[in-house]
């Protein structure tokens, strides 16, 4: 009897369970407002250069004598709009020192306050991506520290710190204090919310934890929700800065123990095993259910660990773990983001999952509304995620990694063949996107977590989370390695790719719907851990009927499997059911389709001449 054999006899979601993943949650919806918020704090201010002569100049055009002194002299770009950072002066046009703003949308932001526009647009762009650095580094250096230090008192401090930074933010004095701030505060938002993620699905029993889940990510909706509804309302962003903020004093009531207890599974991990008893024992109270002599003694025998050095010196040599690391470290980098770029007049998909946020600003339209649209789609998404006990996590995770490189792909095409009047197409497709990158985002979250011991799986998530944050800041550098018509489809391609290739890599990860977590390193099986004994049977009865067939054809011929073969005998064995049958199918599909994309940017080579010479290729 493990710790689930003791959350099955208390309730794997009793009152006890209710009550602490209630209190667990609400803070997620402060991170909720981390990412996005910068569409509102640091957002698309339209802006021109203000007329030095005009000393009662707007950039709302005023009446018909104001519209022609501005028609004059201030230039019209190739779309229709003013020129930003121009101004025609003496028929010269010259860079200007003054701009004026458009107060339709924003009242404030930090762009116009800071006049991070034109030569220092590129000081705006920077705090938007320190958010995702201070991401980066916490997945390294704070995140870890939860199997160490706890997972309460690392959620404690996280929290704590980032209420104070939100409540610093709206007094930055320049862009650059802005900036700085914007990094703490993602790298003690993603401490808390790994944190709250954790303790939810090791405080409920194997059949509950897609609930868990998927309750944290639509908690993580509605923080979303909030934001749109208090940004609409609050145009200036220092007073929505911290309109946001206040709420997060709440976090001084999770430093007491009765508030936020320490996860019983971590303690008994680390040896404390009275400490976790106690806990235990008032979670059979708060339940109503009478706690046996059996369990007391088996959990009193629980707890083996040997130091966290030891920990993970035996993660990195345990072939099985770093196996399974090796492949959720790729999915990771595959899908964690979704963002959606304006690039030449046309939208351009690209499987970055909080670029989306980052970039509603993009997609035209009333940016609140488009803002509200993919929240209500992520919603969506994250529903779905309460059906993957029924369908496994595999499967379910399978199906959305063909799909997305199913949409990669159409995008491919409609960006490449339609006009900028079809764009709504390629929305509709990011929006489809976005939908499937929701669900694949809430089950690799419970995947990841299910996959690892309880010893480890801090150091797991953060080092998979580091490595999709480093993806992500990758990911703009792609468009700029070619230019003209591939410059569009290039990033889509690398990603459909990537996505089969994780696809198939996840082919070999098991099945942990309804089972028990593994607690110790030592649990994890070691040889052939993926295959059931079912599996392998199968595998070596087709292979032998297989080497027989072709032997009674060609009695010379040696039965022996081909490496090809062995390979998609293995792919067979990694599902079973219907999947069994359909998997490599959609894999071979989904590879072909890409090597047919890729193969549209080879020139055509009939009845032309052989290239001789190296310099020749480039012409």
């Amino acid at each position: 009897m493990d710790y689930d054999d003791v959350l099955k006899h208390l309730g794997e979601l009793g009152t006890y369970q209710k009550r602490l993943l209630t209190l667990s949650l609400l803070p997620i919806i402060y991170n909720a407002f981390g990412g996005p918020v910068s569409n509102f704090l640091i957002g698309e201010h339209k802006h021109r250069c203000k007329i030095p002569w005009l000393s009662n100049d707007t950039y709302a055009i005023q009446d018909e004598g104001h519209a022609a002194i501005v028609n004059t002299t201030i230039p019209i770009q190739d779309n229709g709009n003013y020129d930003p950072c121009n101004i025609i002066a003496n028929g010269t046009k010259i860079p200007c020192n003054e701009w004026l703003f458009d107060q339709s949308v924003f009242t404030e932001t930090v762009n116009s306050q800071f006049l991070a526009v034109c030569d220092r647009k590129w000081e705006s762009s920077h705090s938007t991506m320190t958010y995702f650095f201070g991401y980066m580094v916490s997945a390294i250096t704070l995140c870890p520290l939860s199997d160490l230090i706890g997972r309460r008192l690392n959620a404690c401090i996280s929290l704590t710190l980032m209420f104070i930074v939100n409540i610093i933010m709206p007094f930055s004095v320049d862009i650059y204090m802005f900036a700085v701030l914007r990094f703490f505060d993602g790298f003690f938002g993603l401490a808390f919310y790994t944190m709250a993620f954790i303790i939810g699905i090791e405080m409920v029993g194997p059949t509950k934890r897609q609930i868990t889940g998927s309750l944290i990510l639509l908690v993580y909706t509605l923080g979303e929700f909030i934001l749109v509804l208090l940004a609409y309302f609050i145009r200036d962003w220092r007073w929505l800065q911290l309109t946001l903020a206040v709420p997060m004093g709440v976090a001084a009531i999770y430093w007491w123990p009765k508030i936020l207890p320490e996860s019983p599974r971590w303690l008994l991990s680390r040896k404390r095993t009275h400490e976790a008893l106690k806990i235990i024992e008032k979670a059979a109270k708060v339940n109503n259910v009478n706690l046996s002599k059996k369990i007391k003694a088996i959990t009193l025998e629980e707890g083996d660990d040997t130091g966290i050095l030891n920990i993970l010196k035996e993660l990195f040599t345990s072939k099985a773990l770093v196996f399974r690391w090796t492949v959720v470290f790729v999915n990771w980098q595959v899908f964690l983001y979704i963002s959606i770029s304006k690039m030449k007049k046309v939208f351009v998909i690209s499987f970055i999952y909080y670029g989306i946020q980052l970039n509603i600003g993009q997609l035209g339209g009333d940016l609140y509304v488009t803002f509200l649209v993919t929240v209500i789609v992520e919603a969506i998404g994250y529903c779905i995620i309460f059906l993957i006990n029924m369908t496994g996590r595999k499967k379910m995770h399978l199906f959305t990694m063909c799909s997305m490189s199913m949409i990669c792909i159409a995008s491919v095409f409609t960006i490449s063949f339609l006009d900028a009047s079809l764009n709504w197409i390629t929305v509709t497709l990011a929006m489809l996107g976005k939908l499937l990158i929701s669900v694949a985002f809430g089950v690799v979250y419970v995947y990841t977590g299910e996959l690892f011991p309880t010893v480890v799986r801090g150091v797991v998530l953060s080092l998979s989370s580091f490595g999709a944050r480093l993806g992500s800041l990758i990911t703009p550098y792609l468009y700029l390695l070619v230019d003209g018509d591939l410059q569009k489809v290039l990033p889509l391609i690398l990603y459909a790719v990537t996505i089969v290739i994780a696809a198939g890599l996840s082919c070999f990860l098991p099945e942990t719907a309804n089972k028990n977590l593994i607690e110790r390193i030592i649990d994890v099986p070691k040889d052939r851990q993926e295959e059931s004994p079912t599996d392998i049977q199968r595998g070596q009865v087709v292979g032998a009927l297989s080497s027989l067939k072709r032997f009674e054809q060609d009695p010379s011929w040696s039965p022996v499997v081909t490496v090809s073969q062995s390979a998609s005998l293995r792919l067979n064995k990694t599902a079973d059911g219907k999947l069994q049958s359909g998997l490599p199918l959609i894999l071979y599909a989904g590879t072909i389709v890409v090597a047919a994309v890729l193969s549209c940017a080879l020139p055509e080579t009939a009845n032309k001449k052989l290239l001789e010479k190296m310099k020749d290729a480039n012409k």
